[in-house]
């Protein structure tokens, strides 16, 4: 970040800037499965807390924030493991674990909402990480990052920058959100359909199956017979997945043929970057090899899946992508484990699992109905990654006021 701000921005070090610093290091509190949630350092990822799925019993919450109880606007940062990891609190009442630090701006001098995205900064980030210390993992001491120096601007323009950038940030967050409840009711659909044949119960009890017209409910038997998998609808198979699709193995990817692009990356945690060269044509689904077993990908484009992964290859009894995403999501193929000293699934196993084989009419149907959720899903990613690319690039330059608030205006109404 360019250090020459403009003559009316003040450099302050950040204990000069603070109404209060709490720090929640050196303490493991008692979890228990419900009560007041706990912010961990793992979930404060990218900006934002991601979902809480630990809690402290009511009772200990006094004894256990003794040292300052979280405020809502309140910064929480990560001090190591990962190191200057930044999110902002909201108005939950939440207890704060281990390894995070909580920073409250003095009102008459710092916005919280503008350090916020302060924090965020290379300015910041770089400072964090010069003031480190160890080796194998990078943390850092209060006293240190009591010295890290910060950019005050007139309150005037901190709210206005922390404005222009929380825009492009709630964007994306209800992007995210509206995708997490498109991929929610795929799943309904699914389970509803091929789990718990609710069409199938509904014709035979002489009713209309809910939510769903005439013409796809007559797609539906109205009658059940057993099977290995137990009772399934009438006229229904079923398969081994070995019979219905091959695991092909990703490729590896050397680290020096790694460029940006638009071709997503997969690993077996998911998507892990981008690239200029796809192996795989959309669409299609990755299952997790090494690492992390079992978890499955959908892509909506043309994807790159490295050699951690498995990606699905049909072969023809069921060519629905869709399908074969939310069943494979549905079996416990983590469990389906090779003997090493790294997890990993074994394919051969996978195979001999069952997999249930609806009439290709309702197949067609289910496709075009979860692939039009897809690509509503993949649209609403697609624009995300556009808006995070803009605010990363104005984040810098409103932060050293190479760029004015004032210009950042047609940007906000197109967003908007």
């Amino acid at each position: 970040m360019n250090n020459n701000f403009p003559n009316n921005w003040q450099q302050k070090t950040l204990e000069d800037c603070m109404e209060a610093i709490i720090d929640y290091r050196g303490k493991t509190p008692e979890k228990t499965s419900f009560g007041i949630p706990l912010i961990t350092a793992k979930i404060v990822k990218d900006g934002r807390i991601n979902n809480i799925e630990e809690y402290i019993a009511t009772k200990d919450y006094d004894s256990w924030m003794r040292r300052g109880i979280p405020q809502a606007g309140d910064i929480v940062m990560t001090t190591e493991a990962p190191l200057g990891e930044i999110a902002q609190l909201d108005n939950r009442k939440v207890a704060l674990a281990q390894r995070l630090i909580t920073l409250r701006g003095d009102s008459k001098l710092l916005d919280n909402n503008y350090l916020r995205f302060l924090m965020q900064s290379s300015f910041i980030q770089n400072q964090l990480h010069e003031r480190a210390t160890g080796t194998t993992v990078l943390g850092i001491k209060q006293s240190e990052l009591r010295k890290i120096n910060l950019v005050i601007p007139p309150l005037s323009e901190q709210k206005a920058i922390a404005h222009i950038l929380g825009t492009l940030d709630d964007k994306i967050e209800l992007n995210r959100q509206m995708n997490e409840t498109l991929e929610a009711m795929a799943r309904e659909i699914f389970k509803s359909w091929f789990v718990d044949f609710d069409p199938v119960r509904a014709k035979i009890e002489g009713r209309q199956p809910a939510g769903m017209d005439a013409a796809t409910a007559d797609l539906f038997p109205n009658d059940f017979e057993e099977s290995s998998l137990g009772l399934i609808p009438k006229g229904w198979k079923v398969e081994t997945l070995g019979d219905v699709c091959e695991f092909a193995y990703g490729k590896t990817l050397k680290k020096e043929s790694r460029r940006n692009g638009n071709i997503p990356v997969y690993g077996s945690n998911g998507q892990i970057g981008w690239h200029d060269e796809a192996i795989v044509n959309s669409p299609g689904v990755i299952v997790g090899r090494k690492g992390n077993p079992g978890i499955v990908k959908y892509s909506h484009t043309s994807f790159y899946p490295i050699d951690t992964t498995f990606y699905i290859i049909p072969k023809g009894k069921v060519m629905s992508m869709q399908y074969l995403f939310h069943y494979l999501s549905f079996l416990d193929l983590a469990s389906l484990g090779a003997d090493s000293a790294v997890p990993g699934l074994n394919r051969n196993m996978a195979y001999m699992s069952k997999i249930l084989i609806p009439p290709t009419n309702i197949l067609d149907y289910f496709e075009r109905y979860t692939f039009s959720l897809a690509d509503y899903i993949y649209s609403n990613t697609d624009q995300s990654r556009n808006l995070e690319n803009i605010r990363d690039t104005l984040l810098p330059k409103l932060m050293s006021g190479q760029i004015r608030v004032k210009e950042t205006e047609k940007l906000l109404t197109a967003v908007a």
